[in-house]
């Protein structure tokens, strides 16, 4: 797991340099800056806009992940050209569907969410910007240029939208123009992406097509249709949840129900570094039937993606009333939303890349039946739950629907190919992190926000970290001391 643990810790201090940034953005300027209502509106427009670009994408990105590792020489330079047919053909249904039904969806957000049906027409350049930035971010991966696209991603994009939100709080820009320019910022990213590769010289395009590159092009077919689903289905269930808020509750429960879906995204940041590597060699495993290879990347990333996301989830719950402390009193009661969201990131995080590994085998068409499980089962828990318990109802049902799908995949790996990530190492991070966060969130708390706040932290890792190196639960983690400090 020696390239995955390189590249992971670059990735991961891009993306934490980004989680500070987004901090900045997310909890502490854009609350404080713009109403509830217009921060609401920023969030609805990248869910809506994430959830189509999803669907349009025509499972575009997954088909070069999956099919990239398999071509040899030049053949390698179709997967984009392929990926970018597919995206241009995804993009037009895209704007079928919005010439459709922009009517029907204007009118179900009309009452609720005013701002929203009224910049509407944004959506179209948003799904536009991320269906080609997810192209091109796959393409830089299986490339193994991921960190080029994350820094675009995660550290520009932000610093971007910080320069918009001074501008608007400044008076340099309208409401009007401020919705526009941050939505022409995810457009500069997908260009940059491009422009990225093209430096590379790797844009190789070709819409010129024989025999052998049709039966390419049928696999891939078959391939994006059955990912498709799969896709969008877990897709849905990070985004479906902000809709139905918009639509049952408002854009003033989609900003409160925003911050704590943004905290608790967090959390997600080690698994981030570490999967996006870790399924690329788990494709190239498969390709040559490699099933030990695939055991073991399955086992490391399960337990080092527990391990790290769960050390900062339990960092945020321990301080959760004091990061809410620097926000407007409308956004502080909202711990029980995160809870629910960060044990269902944690458990997520904890099954390893089992869906990259179904994706990328022979039973890649079992991923889409589950997905179609959990696409039902989001639904159905939404719109139970929202109605009648508001924000905390959408969290409660994202849980749900979470757990039971993971469980559900790692059954059938189980059961079909005798796999299992969960080890005794595994349950001694459990126990460890588990009894550290509780001898911590007992303590008292201190008069200063910082000091409490510092002094929790430190308390904490103190506890669990030192406890986990001795034991040598982790490799990864005791390599990553040992290079850190002179042990």
């Amino acid at each position: 797991m020696g390239i995955v643990s390189k590249t992971s810790i670059k990735f991961s201090i891009i993306l934490f340099v980004g989680i500070a940034l987004g901090y900045i953005n997310t909890v502490l300027i854009f609350p404080n800056v713009l109403t509830e209502e217009e921060f609401g509106l920023t969030r609805i427009l990248m869910s809506a806009s994430a959830v189509i670009a999803q669907l349009a994408q025509l499972g575009s990105p997954n088909i070069i992940v999956h099919f990239h590792p398999h071509l040899k020489g030049d053949k390698k330079n179709i997967t984009l050209s392929i990926g970018l047919l597919i995206s241009l053909v995804g993009l037009f249904l895209a704007l079928v569907f919005l010439l459709i039904f922009d009517n029907y969806v204007i009118s179900l957000y009309q009452e609720k969410s005013e701002l929203f049906a009224r910049y509407f027409y944004l959506l179209l350049p948003y799904i536009t910007s991320l269906i080609f930035y997810n192209l091109f971010d796959a393409y830089l991966r299986v490339v193994f240029k991921n960190n080029v696209s994350a820094f675009l991603n995660f550290i520009l994009l932000r610093i971007l939208w910080l320069a918009v939100v001074g501008l608007y709080y400044f008076e340099y820009l309208s409401t009007a123009s401020f919705i526009k320019v941050y939505v022409a910022c995810q457009f500069f990213i997908a260009l940059t992406a491009l422009g990225y590769i093209i430096h590379l010289r790797k844009l190789h395009i070709s819409f010129r097509f024989n025999r052998e590159r049709f039966q390419l092009l049928k696999k891939m077919y078959h391939f994006g249709v059955f990912t498709i689903i799969s896709g969008i289905s877990i897709f849905l269930i990070n985004r479906i949840d902000i809709l139905m808020v918009g639509k049952y509750v408002g854009l003033e429960g989609v900003a409160i129900y925003s911050i704590a879906f943004y905290i608790s995204s967090v959390i997600m940041v080690p698994a981030q570094s570490i999967s996006r590597t870790a399924i690329v060699l788990a494709a190239n495993a498969a390709k040559n039937n490699d099933l030990k290879t695939v055991a073991s990347l399955y086992k490391k990333t399960a337990l080092n993606q527990l391990l790290f996301c769960s050390i900062i989830f339990i960092l945020i719950v321990i301080n959760y009333k004091n990061l809410m402390y620097f926000l407007p009193v409308i956004y502080r009661d909202s711990f029980l939303i995160f809870l629910l969201l960060g044990l269902a990131k944690v458990v997520e995080t904890g099954f390893g890349i089992n869906g990259g590994i179904i994706i990328n085998s022979k039973y890649f068409r079992v991923d889409t039946f589950l997905s179609i499980i959990l696409l039902l089962l989001t639904v159905a828990s939404n719109l139970y739950f929202i109605p009648s318990f508001g924000i905390q109802g959408a969290a409660t049902a994202t849980m749900i629907s979470i757990v039971i799908f993971n469980v559900l995949r790692y059954l059938f790996l189980k059961i079909k190919l005798n796999l299992d990530p969960f080890t005794w190492q595994y349950l001694g991070v459990i126990f460890i992190l588990s009894g550290s966060a509780t001898l911590t969130y007992i303590v008292p708390s201190l008069s200063s926000v910082w000091t409490d706040m510092i002094t929790r932290s430190i308390l904490f890792l103190i506890l669990s970290v030192p406890t986990i190196y001795l034991l040598k639960l982790s490799p990864e983690l005791n390599k990553l001391v040992n290079n850190v400090l002179p042990l």
